[in-house]
């Protein structure tokens, strides 16, 4: 396989799995804003600092409105994480290796592309906001499916499921280091509603809600939830669960030769630094530097991949 296919092929799936999380954070910033009006722009700050978009949304504006950031964080080109860049580059990278992918997989990437598009170019009004972001990631979900059912397994699918679980691992640990605050045991012993309602935004920004509260027995706590979206191997969304994907799709392109792999040996450095963190542990004020570390510990993979794989060459 080339690199430059293996680098498309990668950076497609790092792209759709990218926009798919910021239409979640725009969804739960949005649901906030029309239920509660406390505290809203310290969430909508929170989500524009996950996605990396804060000293961009403040080049344009000055306050933080509501429609203002949602329309920013939709399309506005000032933002280079805006969802229809993001989509836009999904779309190239899925052409230039159009010939590695099933016609529907092409043809579900391309109509996301131009249908979101056609619908970002009018006005966007507050009735609109749930039924875009909602079929956005349908869109997206369509994609998945045929991903799953079409593709040959072999190292093409392989690329695929590494760049969705590379930026999955990225997303969900910045969620987590912005908001750390929340996990602090000044914090947790509070477990006010603002509290609550923070807790249960997180999860609803990871589509981990509803799990959760099967899990535990619908009671929001503060230790339960890191644990659960950073440990528990059963959460598709959970650092722990990409990690393990990410391992198992290096093991599989390397064909289980992975004893020289700089790729899989620094994914299982990542994992153990992952596991020194145990389930009973009472999380302090050393929750942010954990993070920070996993953070950075993961773009460094995703550098030694490309070079690995020869994404360039």
């Amino acid at each position: 396989m080339l690199g430059n296919t293996a680098d498309s092929i990668f950076w497609m799936f790092r792209y759709l799995e990218r926009a798919e999380n910021v239409s979640r954070l725009i969804e739960t910033g949005f649901q906030l804003f029309l239920t509660s009006k406390n505290n809203i722009k310290k969430e909508w700050q929170s989500i524009l600092k996950t996605t990396g978009s804060e000293n961009y949304y403040y080049d344009q504006n000055q306050s933080l409105d509501s429609i203002s950031v949602i329309k920013f964080m939709l399309k506005d080109p000032s933002n280079p994480n805006n969802i229809l860049t993001i989509l836009d580059k999904a779309r190239n990278n899925a052409k230039r290796s159009r010939v590695s992918l099933t016609t529907e997989v092409w043809e579900a990437t391309n109509s996301c592309w131009i249908e979101t598009s056609q619908r970002l170019k009018n006005n966007i009004y507050d009735k609109d906001i749930q039924n875009i972001l909602f079929e956005l990631r349908e869109k997206i979900a369509l994609i998945i499916g045929y991903l799953n059912n079409t593709m040959l397994r072999n190292e093409i699918l392989y690329f695929c499921y590494l760049g969705t679980f590379i930026e999955r691992f990225d997303n969900t640990a910045r969620i987590l280091d912005v908001r750390h605050f929340l996990f602090m045991p000044n914090t947790m012993v509070k477990n006010d509603v603002i509290n609550e309602t923070q807790w249960e935004a997180i999860l609803r920004s990871l589509s981990a809600y509803r799990a959760y509260m099967w899990q535990n027995q619908n009671e929001l706590n503060a230790i339960n939830i890191s644990n659960f979206l950073i440990l528990d191997d059963k959460m598709p969304r959970s650092l722990k669960f990409s990690l393990d994907q990410i391992l198992k799709n290096i093991k599989l392109i390397k064909n289980n030769k992975v004893k020289n792999s700089d790729s899989f040996n620094l994914g299982l450095s990542i994992q153990s630094k992952l596991l020194s963190r145990k389930r009973n542990y009472s999380y302090d004020f050393g929750l942010h530097n954990y993070l920070d570390k996993l953070i950075s510990s993961n773009i460094k993979l995703g550098n030694i991949i490309e070079d690995e794989f020869n994404f360039h060459k």
